[in-house]
């Protein structure tokens, strides 16, 4: 295999995640945003992931397709969650007029008649009591022809894990548990989804930025929301990078196509620079197999 056909395989599992782009976690200006999107077309990406809760993504989305003259990409989107301009603010609507007018109004935006996959947002929002009605309305919505494929997006809880034995959903996103400083999904969900034909997910592979630019920040003064296992092993991890004269992000990134499991990779670009550097360590490749597995080792847990 060539340099361009190994760059070409790697940026094949890309999903661009679009929240960055939207707003959620500041400021954005819309021509930024969409030519970054455009940018990542452009550069081979062939998947979008949105949602209404990032902001105004969707729309930069549409904006951005409406000038695209290449091949469609694969879009995706969610219904559950309510459109936001802040990661940390989620207000949810899982009634069933409810989520069929946020899909409908999720395609006029985006100007397209169906997405590809349609993810039920932050399935440890929903209550349980509710969930089969819930997974009732999502195998109707694909009935309609409003999606090709159903998917879970974010982290189930537990009792939601039995109705994923089954046919229903597609696709599985889950975040903040694969990457360079947690590898819980290696032991439990991801052999199980690829063994069973589901597509993997990977998003947040820089962990929220505990693995790129938030490192210092979030080592100092973790945020309540991350976990504290992660701060640690971020930190053994980042020595490793340090004495391999590696950016944290790059190594991290170039970590994840080293797995022996073809999951997409939602990366989180926020502009075009962001974008380059990423595709950038990607493109470098996966690392060399000694130090593949000096980061297993320091990420397996005695």
């Amino acid at each position: 295999m060539t340099k361009q056909d190994m760059a070409f395989s790697f940026t094949n599992r890309l999903v661009l995640g679009t929240a960055g782009l939207g707003g959620v976690w500041g400021n954005v200006e819309a021509a930024v945003s969409v030519e970054t999107i455009l940018n990542a077309l452009e550069q081979g990406l062939s998947a979008i992931d949105t949602a209404p809760a990032y902001g105004d993504a969707e729309e930069f989305i549409g904006q951005a397709l409406g000038q695209w003259t290449g091949n469609k990409p694969l879009i995706s989107t969610k219904v559950g969650r309510l459109k936001s301009y802040l990661a940390t603010e989620a207000r949810y609507d899982y009634s069933a007029d409810g989520m069929k007018r946020s899909l409908e109004n999720s395609l006029q935006t985006l100007g397209v008649s169906a997405v590809d996959v349609l993810f039920l947002h932050d399935p440890s929002a929903i209550p349980e009591a509710e969930i089969e009605r819930i997974l009732e309305q999502m195998q109707d919505l694909k009935n309609q022809g409003y999606t090709r494929k159903l998917g879970l997006g974010g982290n189930a809880p537990e009792f939601l894990e039995p109705y994923l034995e089954g046919q229903l959903f597609d696709v599985v996103m889950e975040y903040n548990k694969l990457n360079a400083c947690c590898i819980d999904a290696l032991c439990t969900s991801v052999p199980f989804y690829i063994e069973s034909g589901k597509e993997y997910y990977a998003a947040s592979p820089l962990n929220m930025g505990l693995l790129g630019c938030n490192f210092s920040a979030f080592t100092a003064a973790p945020p309540d929301w991350l976990n504290s296992d992660s701060v640690e092993q971020a930190k053994k991890v980042n020595e490793i990078a340090e004495a391999y004269n590696m950016p944290l992000s790059v190594l991290a990134h170039r970590f994840l196509i080293s797995l022996p499991y073809p999951v997409k990779i939602v990366i989180g670009a926020a502009n075009p620079q962001q974008l380059t550097d990423t595709l950038s360590a990607f493109h470098a490749g996966p690392l060399t197999p000694a130090l593949y597995f000096i980061i297993l080792q320091a990420l397996i847990k005695t």
